[in-house]
């Protein structure tokens, strides 16, 4: 079975991926047959080889690719995405392919073709996600906050999208941090968000991912400690580092193959400040520590999710160790 996951609203996406991997990895015995890329630059033969490798032990084998190029609408001269289209048809059965694209896949990739087509023989299937239209967004926030248990006020919804980035997953971390201050209340109130609600958070994070390139370890704990002492909680840090690393990952794939700031503002839709600044941060790291990084905060994300790790640890440990990198 292929899984297409797509569409210009990340959070959304990354939700519908989470909900559709979560059991298949924890009906697998071996690790050896889940495999989880980042993978900008696969080639179509590197994907057929990894798509036809057999499961051991276990009857299947997943296999993840996240922003594929061939995808994703990368430049592609060798014909790569009709090779890849053509290799589909001959995955094995025991594989289960998910490709998750955080952008609208254009209709006239030749691998979004052939998935379309086997979604119609019911070989796969094809999740697309769109940010929320303005008149949506407050039924969102309701939404978002009655999937925790919250009941928030009129007057509230309001000034939190007012205050927030029009960001579901901003606006989901928004509602966490809301509903610790409400407690033991499971109502949402005006005063909560006023007192929490900043219009500071990209500027917060930039200081932080700033920082870290700094040769001074100490400016960077001094910049991480005033975002704690400010209130900014460790999850809050944490969802944030994912979206910005997802953020770099893009701009270094674009910066990799020749593009420009414009190529990174025309593929996502975020402030244009955000994305300059993005760009230009990118260049101060390789592709690989990237994506490393990445997956780091994936695995963390989880981690504490399953309160198997504190998320101030979690947050520090992971500072630490790009400082100690950026060192080296």
């Amino acid at each position: 079975m292929i899984t297409l996951i797509h569409g210009g609203e990340s959070y959304l996406v990354d939700r519908a991926t989470r909900d559709l991997l979560q059991p298949l990895r924890t009906g697998l015995t071996l690790e050896f047959n889940y495999e989880d890329l980042q993978a900008e630059s696969l080639s179509a033969d590197a994907f057929a080889e990894k798509a036809g490798t057999l499961p051991f032990i276990d009857a299947l084998r997943v296999l993840v690719l996240r922003d594929w190029g061939l995808l994703a609408g990368k430049r592609d001269k060798g014909g790569g995405a009709e090779r890849a289209a053509a290799y589909m048809g001959g995955i094995p059965d025991t594989t289960q392919l998910v490709l998750v694209i955080h952008a609208l896949v254009a209709p006239g990739n030749a691998i979004y073709k052939t998935v379309m087509a086997m979604e119609r023989d019911k070989r796969a299937q094809v999740q697309r996600y769109e940010p929320p239209r303005r008149s949506d967004r407050a039924g969102w926030v309701r939404k978002l906050a009655e999937e925790r248990g919250l009941t928030i006020t009129p007057t509230a919804v309001r000034l939190l999208l007012e205050r927030a980035d029009p960001d579901l997953r901003l606006l989901d971390q928004e509602i966490v941090k809301l509903a610790l201050y409400s407690l033991p209340s499971t109502r949402i109130d005006e005063e909560a968000v006023r007192a929490l609600v900043s219009d500071t958070r990209e500027e917060e994070i930039f200081a932080l991912t700033d920082a870290l390139g700094s040769p001074r370890p100490g400016e960077v704990a001094g910049v991480l400690q005033s975002l704690l002492d400010a209130g900014r909680e460790p999850t809050w840090l944490l969802y944030t580092l994912v979206s910005h690393w997802r953020r770099l990952l893009q701009a270094r794939a674009i910066r990799d193959r020749g593009g420009t700031v414009a190529d990174l503002q025309a593929r996502l839709s975020e402030h244009p400040f955000v994305l300059e600044k993005a760009f230009r941060q990118a260049a101060d790291y390789s592709a690989a520590e990237l994506d490393r990084g990445f997956h780091q905060l994936l695995k963390l994300e989880e981690q504490i999710k399953l309160g198997e790790l504190d998320a101030r640890l979690a947050v520090e440990g992971f500072i630490l160790e790009q400082v100690l990198g950026a060192a080296r």
